[in-house]
């Protein structure tokens, strides 16, 4: 199945995505993480097969547009995205897939928009990361702090395509091969062979503030669709560690481990497409 590329334009900014053009198919929306973007999914996407999937490059990732210079990168205002795309487009009862950052954002739209998701596959993610609010200035400040340095240095663009795999694998589980799939979409060729990031700098920059425990939890009680959560075997222990003591606040959970880390929708491929097609084309037939 040949996958396509798309865009939709959202009033000023530009939402790329990669689709498999399945037209009158069930809708399936997925939603990468951070510092990533659509081509993460683009081995899973050919084994949908029984869905119209899209695979969305979130604001300041991939081939979409960046923020204003006057805005930012907030969370919910990717969930704000998220419905602007959905709206928009006119859909109804989508399904959606999420890892980790794509995770929590269609974790906060399923509960706050709970009439618009039909069932949600949340991968290498166990709802929002929290902070406790003793800490609420200190994070403020470190965030703003971290605006002003950013916006002090110069971008540093790649050097070759070669080097900034390496730099992205000494920072994460991914293989070689994984890493130039994501990164290919992260950066463009100029006319004199340069290369130049895709990405936004100010992705880098820290959280202006995170939720509180009790903020979450309240997040993750109020998911009325029938949720299947999807971690890697050797993905992040902080998830699996949050995903321990949250397990009992879904209303409908399925809860499956899968070899590979935390990219494991690269990894098994198979037996992730499985569980989407099993978990959300029941629900979708409902």
């Amino acid at each position: 199945m040949p996958i396509e590329q798309i865009q939709f334009e959202l009033g000023n900014q530009t939402i790329a995505a990669l689709s498999n053009n399945n037209q009158g198919k069930p809708l399936l929306i997925l939603v990468h993480g951070w510092l990533d973007n659509a081509a993460s999914f683009s081995a899973l996407l050919p084994e949908l097969e029984a869905y119209h999937a899209i695979a969305i490059d979130l604001p300041g990732h991939g081939l979409s547009s960046h923020r204003s210079p006057d805005a930012h990168y907030h969370l919910l205002d990717y969930v704000n995205d998220l419905h602007n795309l959905v709206e928009q487009n006119g859909w109804d009862k989508i399904a959606l897939v999420g890892h980790s950052l794509g995770g929590i954002i269609s974790s906060i739209y399923s509960a706050s928009f709970p009439e618009k998701v039909s069932s949600f596959v949340c991968i290498e993610s166990a709802g929002p990361l929290t902070e406790d609010e003793s800490t609420t200035i200190s994070q403020i400040r470190g965030s703003i702090e971290s605006r002003i340095a950013a916006n002090a240095k110069p971008i540093k663009q790649p050097n070759d395509f070669a080097s900034i795999v390496q730099a992205r694998r000494r920072v994460s589980d991914l293989c070689e091969m994984n890493a130039e799939t994501i990164l290919r979409r992260n950066v463009r060729e100029l006319d004199n062979g340069d290369l130049e990031w895709t990405t936004d700098k100010r992705l880098r920059t820290q959280s202006s503030i995170r939720l509180t425990s009790l903020q979450a939890e309240n997040i993750v009680k109020s998911i009325l669709c029938p949720i299947h959560v999807v971690l890697g075997e050797s993905g992040f222990e902080k998830v699996k560690k949050l995903m321990k003591e949250r397990q009992g606040l879904f209303q409908n959970l399925q809860l499956t481990s899968l070899k590979g880390g935390h990219h494991v929708h690269m990894e098994s491929v198979n037996e992730l497409a499985s569980i989407v097609k099993n978990h959300c084309q029941l629900k979708i037939s409902d």
